[in-house]
């Protein structure tokens, strides 16, 4: 098809979306309806030689289970399973999190999402070379929530520019590339449900997003768009490293995620560089795929893979450079540690923990009683979310110093 062809395609469906939107072909009228804006339109009509798009339901997509970038704080999916059903919790107690750090009374995202005046647009708008008490720097996890926030603003003020990439399960989509957006997607169907007018003036469904589906997850196309887009932190890289050396040893060669201690331990597979060295004649591409100039550096990140699980957590949500990352660890192999042997205090006293625990959440499970009954569930959810927690934490202490 000639690219005078393509515009008068695109033309004719264009009119025909005005005057009846059901005549259009299913997959190119969704493009149109949710969100993507004039370039899924284009793409939907081109040649068969491109891939089709597809919207697809929010709540039917899961994450990729391993992946280079964690967009959620650690201490939020120890709570919660990374699934759609907790989305919206996940987001609630982040912004719960985020009020209690900065003391702010209310936190809301809606005058964000709507492009309204905030204290934030007011201290852009001053252009004050010194800060002010107002302008304090935000923390981690509001930094982290609110990059989804102002990318779901910019979809909902611009369209999606990029659909994401989803692999076809038998009963829901794995996302290959797109997490930031799908969670984009997920704030914007929170606060506005399907039928939501955009400042254009057209409306919008946001409980499904445009996506293009690809037979199986590719983690090179991963790195790529990685790498072209908002650029991973130190962590984010180590892992990136470890999937496309796991792609080149061959997968049966490593444990599943889900068979390993935990994520850390999941790409730590690879850290000895002397088991798994890079294949013969695709170091380059390996460089190339990472964004990297120096092969020194692919040791540097490899390296990090055998960081203590505390630092290698708090590398990843403080975004951590990896020079900073490799600092602290020589500063911890350098400390002294001197374990006294109490373990029948230490048990004591977890066992008293416990208790109190257990204490504490049937006394909550009275309380709740005296709660409005449209809130029961949200509250239910989130103090038990924090005995799980707790308990956790209770069993690393007994685990971790016998």
């Amino acid at each position: 098809m000639s690219s005078r062809e393509r515009r008068r395609k695109i033309q004719t469906e264009e009119n025909l979306l005005s005057a009846n939107p059901n005549t259009l072909d299913p997959k190119t009228a969704d493009a149109i309806g949710f969100g993507l804006g004039d370039l899924a339109l284009e793409i939907a009509a081109a040649d068969n030689e491109f891939q089709a798009i597809e919207a697809v339901s929010i709540q039917e997509i899961h994450p990729n289970s391993i992946q280079p970038r964690y967009t959620i704080p650690h201490d939020l999916t120890d709570i919660f399973a990374l699934h759609p059903r907790n989305i919206v919790d996940i987001f609630e107690r982040w912004i719960i999190e985020v009020q209690l750090e900065t003391g702010q009374k209310d936190f809301d995202i809606i005058p964000f999402l709507h492009g309204q005046s905030t204290s934030r647009g007011t201290l852009a708008e001053n252009d004050t070379h010194e800060q002010t008490a107002a302008e304090q720097p935000l923390s981690n996890k509001e930094i982290a929530l609110m990059k989804i926030v102002d990318l779901a603003a910019s979809i909902r003020r611009d369209g999606l520019s990029n659909p994401i990439s989803l692999v076809r399960h038998a009963d829901h989509f794995e996302i290959e590339t797109g997490e930031r957006r799908w969670l984009a997607y997920q704030i914007l169907y929170w606060k506005f449900g399907d039928g939501d007018r955009r400042p254009d003036g057209s409306v919008v469904n946001w409980s499904r997003i445009p996506a293009r589906v690809v037979k199986q997850v590719d983690v090179w196309r991963q790195a790529s768009e990685n790498n072209a887009r908002d650029n991973l932190n130190a962590i984010s890289r180590a892992r990136q490293l470890s999937l496309l050396l796991m792609d080149l040893h061959g997968w049966d060669n490593f444990l599943r995620i889900d068979a390993c201690e935990n994520e850390q331990a999941f790409y730590a597979q690879v850290a000895d560089g002397a088991a798994w060295r890079i294949p013969r004649g695709q170091g380059e591409r390996l460089l190339n795929a990472m964004g990297l100039s120096d092969a020194g550096q692919l040791r540097q990140y490899r390296a990090l893979l055998r960081l203590p699980a505390d630092l290698w957590r708090r590398g990843d949500d403080e975004n951590l450079t990896e020079g900073e990352l490799r600092k602290m660890k020589a500063a911890l192999d350098n400390v002294t540690r001197v374990t006294v042997k109490k373990t029948k205090a230490k048990k004591d006293a977890v066992a008293r923990l416990a208790a109190d625990a257990t204490h504490w959440r049937n006394k909550l499970r009275k309380e709740i009683n005296s709660i409005d009954t449209n809130n029961k569930p949200k509250i239910r959810r989130l103090i038990e979310a924090e005995i799980r927690q707790l308990m956790r934490l209770i069993a690393d202490i007994d685990e971790s110093h016998p």
